[in-house]
């Protein structure tokens, strides 16, 4: 260009300036395009009526597929959906930007009145997917996940902004539902059981430091708090019912991020747009260790590794079926290494005396098949394979703190490693699920849908367990090695269910249902689990709600083949008192109202009570029962350490009941809110008949959210400002055992007062900042989580941690929740 005339220089000059103008003056376009599908029958509707209703576009008809799309600007749309015999559907709050792909799945359900479509003012927030929950569920969105504050894009922990849902440890992503053990909750994709979806994850837990599932892979999903329809089962606490979407069928497009949680990237787009099959692919790699890499300081020579991926092809079938090929999984470490210490340090990840190595892994990979049989049925099948692997050992380490210290910089003088406890568990399921819908002739002169299917899940556990035996005076040795765990269990595990929905009336739903449960390995059964659900909306706008359900579940595996030592007639095998144990089981009762208070505002309450029966305790006939009379497995389930318990037996009761209330506002000009609060009551019964308060039994659980979006020009460009305040009562522990504890190296709690102390109550201040700019063809997004902004001191339990001074009374000290964290992310999607 240079060469040319200085004319024809400045011509082009000014040609490019303009270009560019141009390209900023453009207000940037994003894309609205889903298929509308009958809800029983999943096929496709065409001719349906679909109306934007946040701009000036004329309404469109679905094609023959049941498609549609339109071209919007960034922003937040409000969608409406009309056709012959079916309820109205709106959509609010959809989200749309110039970079990201916004595509919908718009559910119809037939309207009892046959031949006019039935009006409904709008969707309720959070309203669920599954037609057969009629209390106590929750749908939530992947926009949700990323917009509560504190919630760091995690299905879990943005559940814990619910009304009766309260985190466990800030740590981890541990829930604690309505007083239940987070051991409680079941996680489901696709239709099957899903392994422990966390980094780190322990066995019998069902959280861990950091989510596997990536929330930018999932559509609207359901969470289900109690009562749950009858396809749910092995579940006593809660369920999330995750939705694995579809890559983007028109163009290709890709995200990067990064951020403290990870760098990460996805990729997504159609294979062959003739035939609509697409296809997804993201992976994560731990921030953490890039920046430990760099030599950027990140607070703890403690590196948390972990790394996940995911992916999804999507392919329809000519007979109107579909076709996917998914999988999930991941894999962590951390060596917590103090031998390396050259002062004293407080190590929030682990014990002051031994170097502790551990690993995790997860996956699971699958193929989904629906199919509509006709406009009546249709069939969905998964079968899908999964492994969850936990490996670890630990090293005492003997050394001697110098005061003051020597010539050398080190404040310790290193004496010896030792070799102490090392363990391997291992679990490979074969998962196979056949739903089945049909859409019935009218009943009570309303519609009726027949759900009914099958889940079976054939497992194999591999356990391996070594420690030395601690001598009785410190400054001795350690003793031999013996064995703690040397299993290998295989199982199949039935749950077939039948499950009736009635509408007999605009105003009422009805809900009936049957669960049963099998299992082969230890004979545990339940033939016969009811499940029913009821809804009436009163002519004034009210809905009344009411549910109630059996359920049943198996223990955490590993607890199946726990040891008490090895067997005098035998010698060499394991006394293993515990594999035969039933299923927990517990009844749910709830009954809710709510109402709309307003276009935008929403009310809703709902009491429960929930008798849980059937819960593993101490079985007194042996001598570790007679002095352990108040354990209990309901209160198992939240923390990174293992249990070892004696001899069980299926004999705890426990019981919850509480009240929870929800006030909402709806995201609409631009802000929304949402108010939740619950009090509640959770006590259990040990074999020495005494009741006490669970350890989650807070008493009551208080979330105030908000956010506000600043819609900075017209452009695109807009920052999201957000808070969220959380008050909860303390959790409850006992009196310790001080000299039994410094002995076996771990907290031992005085059995006869356990849970009669609480800690201070609990309460933590979130923030949250988004700035996102779109442009023609791409969206950006800076964002930052101040994650306890006021750092304030809550405490989480209390550790074993051997005194370095040799005092024994200061080895117990209090653990305390996260500090101060500021989570961070940079985001691009082309």
């Amino acid at each position: 260009m240079f060469n040319r005339p200085y004319p024809i220089r400045i011509l082009m000059m000014a040609a490019a300036l303009s270009a560019t103008l141009i390209t900023w003056a453009q207000l940037p376009q994003g894309r609205i395009s889903g298929t509308v599908l009958d809800a029983e029958a999943r096929f496709p509707l065409p001719g349906a009526t679909v109306q934007l209703l946040t701009t000036d576009a004329a309404p469109a008809a679905t094609d023959m597929n049941g498609d549609f799309a339109f071209d919007v600007p960034v922003g937040r749309h409000q969608l409406r959906v009309s056709f012959m015999g079916y309820t109205v559907r709106t959509l609010d709050g959809i989200v749309v930007n110039s970079g990201r792909p916004t595509v919908l799945e718009v559910e119809m359900s037939e309207s009892v009145v046959a031949m006019q479509a039935a009006e409904v003012v709008a969707t309720k927030q959070g309203e669920v997917l599954n037609e057969m929950a009629t209390v106590s569920a929750r749908a939530f969105t992947v926009e949700e996940t990323d917009r509560y504050a504190g919630s760091r894009g995690d299905p879990a922990r943005m559940a814990s902004n619910f009304a009766g849902v309260q985190g466990a440890d800030d740590s981890r992503n541990d829930i604690v539902v309505r007083g239940n053990s987070p051991a409680g909750v079941l996680w489901r994709v696709e239709g099957v059981d899903l392994p422990n979806p966390n980094h780190f994850s322990v066995p019998g837990s069902g959280g861990g430091p950091v989510a596997i599932v990536n929330n930018k892979t999932l559509a609207n999903s359901d969470f289900f708090t109690a009562a749950f329809p009858a396809e749910f089962g092995n579940s006593t606490a809660a369920v999330f019912d995750l939705r694995l979407r579809n890559g983007n069928r028109e163009n290709w497009q890709a995200s990067a991020q990064l951020g403290f949680l990870g760098t990460e990237a996805l990729v997504e787009g159609p294979l062959n747009k003739e035939k609509g099959s697409t296809m997804l692919l993201n992976y994560r790699y731990s921030t953490a260790v890039i920046f430990n890499q760099l030599g950027i300081d990140i607070g703890t020579s403690a590196v948390p590794k972990y790394q996940d991926g995911s992916f999804r092809f999507h392919f329809p079938q000519k007979n109107g079926g579909a076709l996917a090929l998914w999988g999930l999984g991941g894999k962590s470490s951390v060596d917590i290494v103090i031998s390396d210490q050259i002062a004293p340090e407080r190590n929030i990840y682990g014990d002051n005396d031994r170097d502790q190595y551990f690993r995790s892994n997860m996956g699971i990979t699958g193929a989904t098949y629906t199919l509509p049989l006709n406009k009546k049925t249709y069939i969905k099948a998964t079968l899908a394979a999964s492994r969850d692997r936990q490996f670890s050992n630990h090293d005492l380490v003997y050394r001697e703190l110098i005061v003051p210290p020597a010539v050398t910089d080190s404040a310790y003088r290193l004496d010896s490693i030792t070799p102490f406890m090392a363990y391997d568990f291992v679990q490979d399921r074969l998962a196979f699920a056949l739903h089945a819908n049909r859409k019935l002739a009218p009943i009570a002169g309303g519609p009726a849908t027949l759900r009914f299917g099958l889940n079976a899940d054939l497992t194999r556990w591999t356990f391996l367990d070594s420690i030395r035996t601690l001598p009785e005076d410190p400054n001795d040795p350690l003793g031999a090695w013996g064995r703690r765990w040397d299993a290998s269990m295989n199982s199949l595990l039935v749950q077939p269910f039948a499950q009736l929905k009635l509408r007999p009336s605009e105003s009422w739903t009805v809900n009936v249902g049957w669960h049963a449960q099998f299992d082969q390995r230890s004979g545990a059964t339940s033939w016969f689990e009811p499940r029913l659900g009821l809804q009436y909306v009163t002519e004034g706008g009210s809905v009344w709600s009411a549910g109630s359900g059996l359920h049943s579940q198996t223990q955490a595996p590993y607890l199946y083949a726990s040891s008490i030592g090895t067997d005098p007639d035998n010698p060499g095998q394991l006394l293993m008192p515990n594999q035969n144990m039933g299923f927990t089981r517990s009844w749910h009762n709830v009954i809710g109202w709510a109402r709309s208070l307003s276009p935008n505002w929403s009310l809703k309450l709902e009491a429960y009570h929930q008798h849980l029966f059937d819960i593993p305790i101490a079985d007194t006939t042996t001598a570790w029962g007679q002095a352990n009379g108040s354990y209990s497995l309901v209160n198992a389930g939240s923390s990174f350490s293992r249990l070892f318990p004696g001899a069980l037996t299926n004999a705890g009761t426990s019981r919850n009941y509480g009240v929870e209330a929800t006030v909402s506002r709806a995201f609409r000009d631009g802000w929304f809110v949402l108010l939740t609060g619950s009090v509640f009551d959770a006590q259990f019964k040990g074999a020495d008949g005494v009741w006490r308060n669970t350890d989650y039994n807070g008493r009551y659980a208080l979330n105030a959210l908000g956010s506000r979006e600043w819609r900075l020009n017209d452009r695109g460009l807009s920052l999201v400002t957000g808070a969220k305040c959380t008050m909860v009562g303390g959790r409850w522990y006992g009196p310790v055992d001080v000299a039994s504890s410094n002995q076996l190296r771990e907290i031992i709690y005085e059995d006869a007062d356990r849970n009669t102390l609480q800690f201070k109550d609990y309460f933590r201040l979130d923030l949250k900042t988004n700035l996102t700019w779109n442009r023609p063809t791409a969206t950006h997004e800076l964002g930052i989580d101040f994650v306890n902004i006021l750092g304030t001191e809550n405490v989480l339990k209390l550790t074993y941690a051997p005194d370095e001074n040799g005092n024994p009374e200061d080895s117990i000290r209090e653990e305390y929740q996260l500090g101060f964290l500021p989570i961070f992310f940079y985001r691009v999607d082309l």
